[in-house]
């Protein structure tokens, strides 16, 4: 869950609904939130749409998926190289969750089972953009305190692996969101 692969096409954005449903994750820094749609009447018709739409990440599919991706730059001195107090890190991060399309369609109970569900979810995905955005943070700062060009790519490849350990290790704790409420 780091790496955004490469799009020919922009993805969709989320829909009102699903930022209004998300709010703690739509309001994080750097994250663009994209809904997939699904839809039916039944608890189990718009579960097997999720099932068949949801995002698949290292061969996996889970109900929502966080990616990110850093991006680097910084100044050269008069000699051509890099200046490394000058390095500054951007993360985009793009968040992908199930967006339903017509909640008033179900049961009270099926509604509130969703709601829950995407509380959950909402938690889970938050927590791995803040792990993205922190690794931005410390990303700068170690590529600031680099003495060289070597070190800074150092850095960046050390965080970067250390990022995608801990996002990872988090779904494992967490069971990819189930022990927080994200299940349907």
């Amino acid at each position: 869950m780091h790496d955004l692969p490469p799009q020919d096409a922009p993805p969709a954005i989320a829909s009102e609904r699903l930022n209004a449903a998300v709010p703690t994750l739509a309001a994080l820094p750097n994250v663009v939130l994209v809904g997939y749609p699904v839809d039916g009447r039944t608890r189990r018709a718009v579960r097997e749409q999720m099932n068949a739409r949801r995002p698949e990440s290292n061969g996996q599919r889970h109900d929502a998926r966080t990616m990110w991706r850093y991006a680097t730059r910084w100044r050269n001195g008069p000699d051509g190289t890099c200046l490394p107090a000058t390095a500054e890190v951007t993360v985009s991060i793009t968040v992908t969750m199930p967006d339903l399309q017509d909640p008033g369609r179900f049961r009270r109970e099926d509604r509130e089972a969703w709601q829950r569900n995407i509380v959950g979810l909402e938690h889970h995905e938050a927590n791995h953009a803040r792990i993205a955005n922190l690794g931005a943070e410390q990303m700068q700062l170690a590529m600031r305190a680099a003495s060289s060009c070597e070190d800074m790519q150092a850095a960046v490849d050390q965080i970067s692996a250390e990022v995608a350990a801990a996002s990872e290790e988090y779904d494992r704790r967490t069971q990819h969101g189930a022990t927080e409420g994200a299940r349907f």
